[in-house]
């Protein structure tokens, strides 16, 4: 019988080490993209717990009415100190550990990111967006007509080119709007599923991207969401011509008397301030973790954690626990929840 333990017999590590010399990781791969979406939400899953602790302090010291009315601030402020305490320190988020996934610079996985490019990326993805929706919605306010006066002062009022300037960016502001979040977003989520590189447009800016901190074995694959990819590029297409559509409705519309105009500009109105306000984590929570799509008949765990009903009931027929927490779940203790 021969010991595998001689000395003539080199044995196979599972898990290599980092090169001290250079810093690179030429032994890890890429991670995958069920990993790299798994840490995001679970990113999200701890962003929400740190948002509710912060407002109720906030709340305590400053009262519930200055608490809504500051509510995004408090939320970014919020985000900031997640990611400082991680990313910024050069440490993994707690949905990066889990998933046991680590940053890295650039496609040659030459070096970790450096301080410039984190502090770059903790700015892309979470005050730029904050700036954005404070700016839209400001620029909606300053350019949104007076439609109080008459049918005459508004023909009056119209007539000089600053104010048509203004009304003609108030009615392409939702539309450029819908173009970002929708059709934008769509065009890169479907890169990601394509490529499994860069899931935020932040990591795409800065240049990070994601490696296992641990050697796959040698018959252990990552599945890719190559199918996904290709879905979404058919929405795209649907939405394009969907937008194009819209926007001759738009310049037909503009021939419809003013009374008229009036009502679908108040509904246009409420329409955007329902959905402007929301940053990319807010979208991120309002999805199903299972589904990754806006939730429908959500439905709560025990634990505490919301779903479709479809999803987590076919879930937990094939094992009952919580996907997050894996808390043990008894199907007939799962909460609809109405009107949310």
């Amino acid at each position: 019988m021969s010991n595998s333990g001689s000395s003539g017999e080199k044995a196979t590590p599972t898990t290599p080490q980092l090169s001290s010399n250079n810093g690179s990781f030429p032994y890890f791969p890429y991670a995958a993209q069920p990993d790299i979406i798994r840490a995001n939400q679970k990113d999200v899953y701890y962003q929400q717990i740190l948002e509710e602790q912060m407002t109720n302090v906030f709340r305590i010291f400053f009262g519930t009415r200055l608490q809504h009315q500051f509510q995004k601030e408090v939320n970014v402020i919020s985000d900031l100190f997640y990611f400082c305490l991680t990313t910024l320190l050069g440490t993994q988020t707690l949905g990066e550990e889990y998933c046991d996934i680590m940053q890295i610079s650039d496609s040659t996985k030459q070096s970790l990111p450096s301080s410039s490019k984190r502090v770059t990326l903790i700015f892309w993805h979470i005050i730029f967006p904050y700036l954005y929706t404070r700016g839209i919605s400001e620029l909606r306010k300053r350019t949104k007509p007076s439609w109080k006066k008459s049918r005459t002062q508004q023909i009056q009022i119209r007539n000089t080119k600053y104010d048509r300037l203004r009304e003609s960016i108030y009615r392409l502001l939702p539309k450029l709007q819908t173009l970002l979040k929708g059709h934008v977003h769509s065009i890169h989520l479907a890169i990601f599923y394509f490529y499994g590189a860069y899931y935020c447009i932040s990591k795409r800016a800065t240049g990070i991207r994601y490696i296992f901190t641990r050697q796959l074995g040698p018959h252990e694959q990552r599945i890719g969401y190559e199918i996904l990819g290709f879905l979404l590029a058919v929405q795209f297409i649907i939405q394009a011509y969907r937008f194009q559509k819209s926007l001759i409705k738009g310049a037909d519309d503009s021939l419809l008397n003013e009374d008229e105009e009036e009502d679908s500009e108040d509904e246009s109105d409420l329409m955007v301030t329902s959905t402007e306000g929301l940053t990319p984590q807010e979208i991120a929570a309002r999805k199903c973790i299972l589904c990754l799509s806006p939730r429908k008949n959500t439905t709560a765990t025990p634990c505490g954690h919301l779903f479709c009903w479809t999803c987590i009931v076919d879930c937990c027929n094939n094992k009952p626990e919580c996907p997050l927490c894996r808390q043990y779940i008894n199907i007939s203790h799962l909460l609809p929840i109405y009107n949310y």
